[in-house]
């Protein structure tokens, strides 16, 4: 481990749960953006800050799916949003914004890995577009 590389210094280490980081951890009132939040570590993030009290917005793809992954879960809205689509992230921030609400917490847990080549709606790599764009 070199200067750069240092334990954080926290209870918590690489078989820690969600809940166990939440626990204690009152998120009523605030506002949750999780991308990504429909499948994985994204899914398992929207169920504990919403059993936290959070009020969690999900973007998705697909809505349909992103729903019914999603059900049972209170305190969840799914919004549409493509993250090839550049014009598709703008709605879904301007109609954030529009409601003038404080955000309290962004999660950016979309990703893709190891996909065939695609291209976003502007010509750049799909992966790179998706995951950090």
């Amino acid at each position: 481990m070199n200067d750069l590389q240092k334990p954080l210094g926290t209870p918590f280490g690489p078989f820690t749960t969600a809940a166990e980081v939440a626990r204690n951890i009152n998120l009523s009132g605030k506002t949750a953006i999780v991308t990504g939040g429909a499948s994985g570590l994204g899914l398992e993030t929207v169920r504990v800050l919403a059993a936290h009290g959070a009020r969690v917005i999900v973007p998705a793809r697909n809505v349909e799916a992103a729903t019914e992954a999603l059900a049972g879960i209170p305190h969840v809205e799914v919004a549409r949003m493509e993250l090839t689509d550049p014009a598709s992230i703008s709605v879904f921030a301007q109609t954030f914004i529009d409601r003038q609400e404080p955000l309290h917490l962004l999660i950016l847990s979309a990703g893709i890995m190891a996909p065939p080549l695609f291209r976003d709606a502007e010509g750049r790599e799909g992966q790179f577009a998706t995951n950090h764009l």
